[in-house]
């Protein structure tokens, strides 16, 4: 099939979409991606995108056409600034796509705004558009500190069902979302496929027995305890840090978090505040170095925040689960609804409530001392194995596109 991608986030920048168009060339599609100028997560676009420069590369078989837009740089106003000039400023680069593409797939990611410039190429030229929704809209905003009664989600609220209920397909990372879909958008789910994320094959745990030059060495004689991914208000990592603080004279475990992100400075912030000194910050690295990091982890944590209202936090299986769950890896999760429930099903983890810093310092107290994380870890590859398998996710993708062959 000729596909067209629309994704406002691609290469460089740090997201799965970059995996899963260039897999769909090594299957034998043509793949183009319509995107933004990278600017994620630092907010700036760098100097070789500057000036009109490299609006069209083509990556691994992947031809990539990228509009303007504004950076994101820092606050709320540059954000909505970031997300509407992608809208309007791709959606009339679209329009002059050529003719031809078999259909068009939306990662859609946050925000929801993305899809629009699908949706001005099926105007111009009539592909179908699947829409794969990551993030669920107007939800999302709830996750980020805007309530139900802001003027921001009474917005987007009607916004976002016009958007989703354009859509030829949907595609949902997790069932609960078709839920999200019914009794909040008012929307049928009955046709939407469930399509988890997947990890990339470099978290396989035999990709990941060689350290990468460029992971650093964690803390050798230590149960060390890795998150990793991003530091924001859903991510809730202030609970690893408190919990970090209570154990602070247990010399058996040190912390370590990985990624970026709006909440960081506050985390780093708190850490010095309670004394968390065995709490090691390292910010994002390449993709390529964190096979090397898992593979010293003895243990992953996943966290989200605590919110009983927030269907998001409830509903979402994030990919930082899958990536754990393959490389073969325990998960120490504080964490509510169906990320929880996986873990504690599958056996893969140890498992308290969202938010609580005191029990998740339990939880890695009792860990250290476990004589079963291997069992653990096999678990988890089982996990990964029978339901978020790369071949799994394509397969179903694949499927779901064909079925809108123009």
């Amino acid at each position: 099939m000729r596909l067209l991608v629309v994704s406002q986030h691609y290469w460089p920048e740090p997201f799965n979409v970059t995996d899963v168009c260039e897999t769909l060339v090594a299957r034998g599609h043509e793949v183009t991606v319509l995107t933004g100028l990278p600017n994620y997560p630092e907010g700036r676009v760098p100097e070789g995108y500057r000036g009109g420069r490299n609006r069209r590369q083509s990556r691994n078989g992947v031809e990539i056409v990228r509009s303007s837009l504004v950076e994101r740089r820092s606050g709320a106003a540059r954000r909505v600034a970031n997300y509407l000039s992608f809208a309007r400023r791709a959606s009339r680069l679209a329009k002059r796509l050529p003719v031809g593409f078999d259909a068009v797939l939306v990662n859609q990611t946050s925000p929801v705004l993305m899809a629009l410039p699908a949706y001005a190429y099926r105007r111009a030229h009539g592909a179908k558009v699947l829409l794969y929704c990551v993030d669920i809209w107007p939800e999302c905003l709830l996750a980020g500190g805007f309530s139900k009664g802001s003027l921001a989600y009474r917005a987007m609220l009607g916004v976002s069902r016009r958007i989703y209920a354009a859509a030829d397909a949907v595609c949902v990372t997790s069932p609960g979302f078709r839920d999200y879909f019914e009794d909040v958008l008012g929307l049928d789910s009955s046709g939407m496929a469930v399509l988890p994320q997947y990890a990339e094959d470099i978290f396989s745990p035999d990709a990941a027995a060689a350290v990468d030059d460029g992971a650093p060495k964690l803390k050798e004689g230590r149960c060390n305890l890795v998150f990793a991914g991003n530091v924001g208000a859903a991510q809730s990592v202030e609970t690893i840090v408190r919990a970090a603080a209570r154990l602070k004279d247990d010399g058996r475990i040190a912390f370590h978090v990985f990624g970026d992100g709006t909440s960081l400075a506050g985390c780093e912030e708190e850490a010095r505040r309670l004394g968390a000194g065995n709490v090691a910050f390292h910010g994002r690295l390449p993709l390529e170095a964190m096979p090397g990091v898992y593979a010293q982890a003895d243990g992953m944590l996943l966290t989200f925040a605590r919110d009983p209202e927030n269907i998001t936090l409830r509903c979402t299986i994030p990919r930082k689960l899958q990536s754990y769950a393959a490389a073969g890896k325990p998960i120490i999760a504080a964490a509510d609804g169906i990320a929880a429930r996986i873990v504690e099903e599958s056996g893969c983890g140890l498992r308290c409530a969202a938010g609580d810093d005191e029990a998740l310092a339990g939880l890695c107290a009792e860990f250290a001392g476990m004589p079963g994380k291997d069992e653990m870890g096999r678990r988890a590859r089982s996990l990964y194995e029978e339901r978020y398998t790369k071949d799994r996710f394509m397969d179903t993708l694949e499927k779901e596109l064909e079925k809108l062959r123009a």
